[in-house]
């Protein structure tokens, strides 16, 4: 459901594999490169309204890539403008669990105008369970960071003005016995796939505590060293180590808890701390521009950013095989006037393995210049490939639209699931 106007006031808190090898090789700021400019030429093929006067525009495009070392590249793409004052909110599920992002939409956002596919993924090797897919970046949802890092890491969303945000979220803060003696503990991180040093990890009913039949967690996740389990008004009621409750560490987080996990590098610092002690725990976002987010998710490259398409330059885009490529891509962001826009870059054709293969497309550089030709000023890269999906709704039905002029939708017309996609709301 769309965040409400009390909830904005108050808030303070495939492809996507390959072209992740290039996310992290890649300088997180475009300030000195120059953009990657090809020449593309479109043509519109068919115009659709949707709920909330939103309109999709069905364009034939060609950009000649070759022409600054990139390959020439022709496809479909559609271009979907939002009304003003939508904005996009966070579809998702519990960390580890996954569903197809058309059920999401339809499940958590009825009312939305439309929807896509947001982050790429990540599999995480938890304990007694290898290749858990997950989320690879933050994810926060009225305001209430779900998951991230005190590193800084790209993401796209709004902020709680509601105006539209693309830059960088990292998370600050601490946890404090308050006990003489116990200093402060900085957090590492919300929810994240791995324990990490230097500080206490925070995880929360956001991870899924489903479990198999034999009682293990279906998706286990992180055990600290030492464990708190604080319950109402951040008490400890329960503490977790090598010889206390033991084989409860790292359990699912029971609803109305939360569970601090420690590394083994800072155990030390607060091992004597005492059954029943208050702790202060506190967690912010540390955001580029120092706004806080109402929205957010993780996010690829920024592919067109103040009207420069492609702005960390050619060579940035041609850096692997997955993003010179013709392949399907899914682009959210924002045009001129502020009104949010998705881009999908359905493909050529699909193969019955699961929903997860489609082949087509576009090259990164030469997609973000015929995203930025159509209208485009900012707009960030989400996943591509087997996980492009996106739906819109006229009145209470809602339609599957990622395969416009596939050659052959019938062979496989399923979905690869996600970890989370954005729907779009109208503003009240």
């Amino acid at each position: 459901m769309p965040v409400t106007l009390r909830t904005r006031a108050f808030a303070v808190i495939g492809a996507g594999a390959v072209t992740a090898t290039l996310l992290t090789s890649l300088p997180q700021h475009a300030d000195a490169a120059r953009a990657c400019r090809i020449d593309v030429t479109t043509r519109v093929d068919l115009k659709e309204r949707f709920a909330g006067r939103s309109a999709a525009k069905y364009v034939y495009a060609t950009a000649k890539g070759s022409a600054v070392g990139q390959l020439d590249h022709a496809g479909n793409v559609i271009m979907t403008t939002y009304p003003l004052g939508a904005y996009p909110s966070l579809v998702n599920k519990k960390i580890g669990e996954l569903e197809a992002v058309g059920s999401m939409v339809k499940g958590q956002a009825p009312k939305a105008l439309g929807g896509i596919n947001a982050d790429f993924f990540t599999f995480a090797d938890i304990r007694y369970a290898t290749h858990m897919e997950m989320a690879r970046g933050p994810m926060v949802k009225d305001g209430v960071v779900i998951r991230g890092t005190a590193r800084a890491q790209r993401v796209v969303g709004v902020d709680t003005l509601m105006q539209p945000y693309g830059g960088e979220l990292g998370l600050r803060g601490s946890v404090a016995p308050k006990v003489t003696g116990n200093p402060k503990v900085k957090i590492r991180s919300v929810n994240w796939h791995a324990l990490l040093g230097g500080g206490a990890n925070l995880y929360t009913n956001a991870w899924s505590s489903t479990r198999r039949t034999d009682g293990q967690a279906t998706y286990p996740r992180p055990a600290g060293v030492l464990e708190w389990v604080l319950g109402r008004r951040n008490k400890i009621t329960s503490i977790r180590s090598a010889t206390t409750n033991a084989s409860l560490r790292g359990a699912p987080v029971d609803k109305g808890t939360r569970v601090v996990a420690f590394p083994s590098d800072v155990v030390a610092s607060v091992a004597g701390v005492p059954l029943g002690t208050k702790i202060k725990l506190r967690v912010r976002q540390k955001t580029s521009t120092g706004v806080t987010l109402l929205t957010g998710v993780g996010r690829g490259l920024p592919v067109v950013e103040g009207g420069k398409p492609a702005p960390l330059g050619c060579r940035a885009y041609a850096n692997t095989a997955g993003a010179r490529a013709a392949r399907p891509r899914t682009f959210v962001g924002w045009d001129g006037k502020g009104r949010w826009r998705s881009f999908t870059v359905p493909g050529s054709s699909v193969t019955d393995v699961g929903g997860l293969s489609r082949s087509g497309g576009l090259s990164l550089a030469n997609a973000a210049n015929v995203a930025k030709n159509l209208g485009m000023k900012y707009a960030y890269e989400l996943d591509g490939g087997g996980s492009v999906s996106f739906y819109t709704r006229k009145q209470n039905k809602w339609s599957r639209k990622d395969l416009y002029k596939v050659s052959n939708p019938g062979n496989c017309v399923c979905q690869r699931w996600m970890a989370n996609g954005l729907a779009f709301y109208q503003a009240p």
